[in-house]
């Protein structure tokens, strides 16, 4: 297959599945995502943007039709991304998986628990890429899941995280907790004094240049936090202060934060 055809077929794949009936669209996303799992690189390559191409393009308004496409890709893209012995189809894998929680992750509710326990371990992959592409997907499940799903995802990241700052390796809880705070920030003001007393002592404990830079992260995600939310981080002025000696720009939030506690 040429060049000009394959950017031919993967541009007519979102009008076609708007057009088509819903076997047809069944078939479609199926054979994708079969070939996309498979074995050989160029039609796994040409069926993963294909998949991508069809979830952007499908209208936010075909609620049924995406819950059909989602049924149908659900199973198989948890399974790939536990695939660990293919790298390739586990960054594939996560990536739809992003787009779909971006774009349709309230109607995903029914697959919410089944997606945190595959992503969740991916955490800790000894891969960089995966550990990444599974933090911005964590942070589009945090935006939709229910309460339930939300305290479980982040009472296990806090827990993690304070095992990692024990161990020397939380880097990647601290960038998910920034991130799902990002994504969901009011619903993460519970658990904020927490968080901030962890990093706080981790900051004082250990000279680390990666870990500042996370706790940073981090402080800037919560600025909003500390400014709407003053009675549930009553604790964070420390944190805020200790940022001030890591990035002197911070001291505008610290005035902020003063003019709350006055």
């Amino acid at each position: 297959m040429s060049q000009v055809q394959i950017f031919n077929f993967l541009g007519s794949l979102g009008p076609l599945v708007a057009k088509v009936k819903e076997p047809q669209v069944e078939t479609i996303v199926d054979t994708l995502c079969t070939n996309m799992t498979g074995e050989k690189e160029q039609l796994r390559d040409i069926s993963s943007i294909g998949l991508k191409t069809v979830i952007t393009e499908l209208p936010l308004t075909a609620q049924h039709l995406a819950a059909i496409i989602c049924k149908k890709i659900i199973g198989k893209l948890t399974v790939a991304i536990a695939k660990q012995e293919d790298v390739t189809v586990q960054l594939e894998a996560l990536d739809i998986l992003g787009d779909l929680l971006f774009r349709f992750g309230p109607i995903l509710q029914t697959y919410h628990a089944l997606l945190l326990d595959a992503l969740l371990p991916q955490l800790n992959s000894c891969r960089q890429a995966v550990r990444k592409r599974t933090v911005v997907a964590l942070g589009y499940l945090a935006a939709s899941c229910g309460a339930a799903h939300y305290q479980k995802m982040v009472g296990i990241l806090v827990e993690e995280m304070r095992k990692g700052l024990e161990a020397g390796h939380a880097n990647t809880y601290i960038q998910c907790c920034a991130t799902v705070c990002r994504s969901a920030g009011p619903r993460f003001a519970d658990y904020l004094d927490q968080v901030v007393r962890m990093l706080l002592i981790a900051c004082s404990a250990h000279d680390e240049d990666e870990l500042k830079e996370n706790t940073l992260q981090v402080s800037n995600q919560r600025e909003h936090l500390l400014l709407e939310f003053p009675s549930s981080c009553s604790n964070a002025l420390p944190f805020l202060s200790y940022c001030r000696l890591l990035k002197y720009s911070f001291r505008v939030v610290l005035k902020k934060w003063e003019l709350w506690v006055i």
